[in-house]
């Protein structure tokens, strides 16, 4: 496998030679905007959908309550919004009490008693922007729901705006048809499976030219808080949520080939740069490499070690995994799963609850599923980058913490380092620095076996090749 590096990254900027490191970038460092994407889609019944719509209240009164204590002091955005916790997380019996009250008020309006069963009756499947769409008129009945509690324990003052909450009330009464029209409409025309996507695709598309519209008319700042809390919470909410379904990512890109100029230009510092080659271990059809990190625990705590890492190859296609949201809640303990998505106030337990049934057999093949959606979510590029033949060590925060930069920074053994292969321009100044660095690890761990490169344009295949500097080996 060989493994492109600038100069900086590899000598005195991170110092990945002398560290024996390699550096997991999150999906949000990587160079594709659409690395990572899931086409995330929501499919359940009344259950699910009431949970889902109370999971939304509690972020948004705990972010109220967060911009109410700590006003512009705190830059609240989407990450404060705390998906991860559940109605019995809050610290104090006054506090889950006053949001109860929050909820009961903000069910009592008809529209939202209503809504679970009506988006359960939904014959498609609902899209991102058709869900954003629906929070965004359940948003103001959330925030008109926070206010009224808070002004009745008096923890804000009263609000004079209740005459436009009234006339948004009649807007939203004469639409409340409108997911069976839309059901009708979707039946008739049953050939055109993207009506629903493309409508609320251009819907999403008007409100955010409106939201850019009177955030440039408005004397709130679009940084501040409160422009984040009425503005922006249904959307952020929704990237927010879908973090649920699968643990963050980080990868280490290789590629199984480097004879690509074009490659060389972009990730070798314009063939300033280096590629290390490295020797694989094979465990039947899979590729591995041994990288250090944690391997158990015991009672002193977590204990690290080598662990064999499995390459997994990039697929290069313009369709991206389709994720059903309900039923891919694998980061949620099980209990919590069954208390706060899968069961309503009255017991009622959700068809999507089948996965994590007391059946073994059933749950054991949920969880095979489950991971092999999630790498094929993380190794799929669009077939713009097929030339790159790339392959993907990863780690998750499932079990380990790699929060940090330097937490993403995995020792490799030097063993398993085959050689360095130099760029076409890489500088004489540079290789010196290598092939000392690599003399000294040679001696330090008794090799004499490790190898130098010099890559060349090839004018019999058109591509970069490689040739052994025989000359050059270590002391």
């Amino acid at each position: 496998m060989y493994r492109l590096r600038s100069i900086y990254n590899l000598l005195d900027g991170h110092q990945e030679l002398e560290n024996q490191e390699i550096y997991f970038a999150p999906s949000e460092d990587l160079n594709d905007p659409m690395e990572g994407f899931l086409d995330v889609y929501w499919d359940g019944d009344a259950v699910v959908w009431e949970n889902l719509l109370k999971h939304f209240l509690m972020c948004i009164e705990q972010v109220f309550t967060l911009n109410l204590v700590g006003g512009e002091a705190i830059n609240i955005k989407s990450k404060e919004i705390p998906v991860f916790k559940n109605r019995s997380t809050y610290p104090t019996n006054q506090a889950k009490e006053i949001y109860l009250e929050i909820e009961k008020c903000f069910f009592d309006f008809d529209y939202i008693n209503k809504l679970p069963e009506n988006l359960s009756s939904r014959n498609n499947s609902i899209r991102r922007d058709e869900l954003i769409t629906y929070l965004r008129l359940v948003h103001a009945y959330a925030i008109q729901s926070i206010t009224t509690v808070y002004q009745k324990h008096n923890f804000i003052k009263n609000r004079s705006d209740g005459k436009r909450f009234e006339e948004l009330q009649k807007f939203i009464k004469e639409k409340d048809l409108f997911i069976d029209i839309l059901n009708r409409t979707e039946k008739e025309f049953s050939g055109n499976d993207d009506l629903a996507s493309t409508f609320f695709s251009v819907a999403g598309k008007v409100a955010d030219e409106l939201s850019l519209l009177s955030a440039f008319n408005s004397t709130l700042s679009t940084s501040s808080n409160k422009f984040f809390l009425f503005n922006e919470f249904p959307q952020a909410y929704v990237s927010r949520i879908e973090e649920i379904t699968y643990p963050n990512w980080y990868t280490a890109c290789f590629m199984s080939s480097c004879n690509n100029s074009s490659i060389w230009g972009h990730y070798g510092e314009q063939h300033k740069g280096v590629c290390l080659k490295f020797k694989t271990s094979s465990i039947g059809e899979k590729i591995q490499l041994n990288i250090e990190k944690v391997n158990g625990c015991n009672e002193n705590g977590v204990t690290i070690g080598m662990v064999p890492l499995t390459f997994y190859k990039v697929n290069y296609e313009n369709k991206h995994i389709e994720i059903d949201f309900f039923k891919s809640l694998g980061r949620l303990q099980v209990f919590i799963l069954r208390s706060h998505w899968y069961t309503d106030k009255e017991g009622n337990v959700s068809k999507c609850a089948d996965p994590i049934s007391k059946d073994p057999e059933v749950a054991k093949k949920w969880h095979s599923e489950y991971w092999k959606s999630f790498y094929r979510g993380v190794t799929t590029k669009l077939e713009d980058w097929n030339y790159e033949n790339e392959y993907r060590l990863i780690v998750t925060n499932m079990l380990d913490d790699f929060d940090t930069v330097k937490s993403r920074k995995l020792k490799y053994d030097f063993s398993s380092l085959e050689g360095i292969i130099f760029g076409i321009k890489t500088s004489n100044k540079d290789k010196l620095k290598i092939m000392k660095i690599v003399d000294d690890k040679c001696t330090k761990y008794n090799r004499t076996d490790f190898n130098f490169y010099q890559a060349y344009y090839s004018k019999e295949t058109g591509k970069i090749e490689y040739e052994l500097l025989s000359l050059i080996k270590p002391v």
